[in-house]
C-alpha cells in the first residue's frame, strides 16, 4: 500500500502563524491608513473653515462704505467702530437681486469671539435699527484663542499710528458722518492649536470727512 502523504502538526501551526502575522500586519497598516485618512479629512476641514472665515473678512471689509446708521435709541453711531476685540462696519453688495425684498443693499456687520470661543460674523437686517431689531450670528471659526483688530490712522499730528480703538478719542467731537475711516485694519486670530491668522485690510477714504 502506498503511504499517505500530508502535512505534519508542527507545519500546520507554522502555517498558521505565517498567517496569523500578515493579517496583524495587513491590519495594522489599513487601519494606519485609516486614521491618516481621517486626520487629512479633519485638516482638510480645518483648513477649508479658515479659509472661508477669511474670505467671508476680505469680500466684507473690501466693501465698507461710509455710511453711519442709528442704534435703538436714535443716536448716530460711526460707519466703523472698534475695539481690540470687537470690529463693526457698514459695507456694499448685500444681495437683493431685482430688489425684491424690502430693504437696503447695505448691511451692517460686525466681528466677534462668542463665550465659547468662536469666531462669529454678525449682521442685522436693517441698517438703522429699533428695539425689536435681532442681529443674525454666524458661526466661523472653532476653537479660536483670541481675535484682535487695530486700525491705522493718523493721529492728531499727521503722524501714522495704530489704534486699539476707532474712532480715536480725539475723533469724539466730529460728526460720525464726517469722521475718517482708518486707512487700513490689522486683523489676528490665534487658534487653540497654536496657529495664527494674520491679515491686512485697506479700506476706502470716508469723501464727508475730507469737507
Amino acid at each position: 500500500m502506498r503511504r499517505q502523504e500530508g502535512f505534519t502538526l508542527l507545519e500546520v501551526i507554522v502555517a498558521i502563524a505565517i498567517f496569523a502575522v500578515m493579517y496583524l500586519i495587513a491590519h495594522a497598516s489599513f487601519s494606519e491608513a485609516l486614521n491618516n485618512r481621517e486626520l487629512l479629512a479633519e485638516h482638510a476641514t480645518r483648513q477649508e473653515s479658515r479659509q472661508r472665515a477669511l474670505i467671508f473678512l476680505a469680500q466684507d471689509i473690501e466693501q465698507i462704505i461710509a455710511r453711519p446708521v442709528r442704534d435703538a435709541f436714535g443716536d448716530q453711531q460711526p460707519a466703523l467702530r472698534g475695539t481690540l476685540e470687537y470690529f463693526e462696519f457698514t459695507r456694499l453688495g448685500w444681495a437683493n437681486p431685482f430688489d425684491l425684498r424690502p430693504r437696503s443693499q447695505m448691511q451692517r456687520v460686525a466681528y466677534l469671539l462668542d463665550e465659547e470661543q468662536r469666531l462669529v460674523r454678525r449682521y442685522w437686517p436693517a441698517l438703522d435699527v429699533n428695539v425689536g431689531t435681532e442681529p443674525v450670528d454666524m458661526i466661523l471659526l472653532e476653537g479660536v484663542d483670541t481675535l484682535t483688530f487695530r486700525y491705522l490712522a493718523e493721529d492728531p499730528n499727521g503722524d501714522w499710528q495704530w489704534f486699539d480703538i476707532w474712532p480715536d478719542i480725539h475723533l469724539e467731537q466730529t460728526p460720525p458722518l464726517h469722521q475718517p475711516l482708518p486707512r487700513s485694519v490689522e486683523m489676528e486670530i490665534r487658534l487653540e492649536d497654536g496657529s495664527r491668522l494674520h491679515r491686512y485690510f485697506r479700506t476706502v477714504i470716508n469723501p464727508w470727512s475730507q469737507t
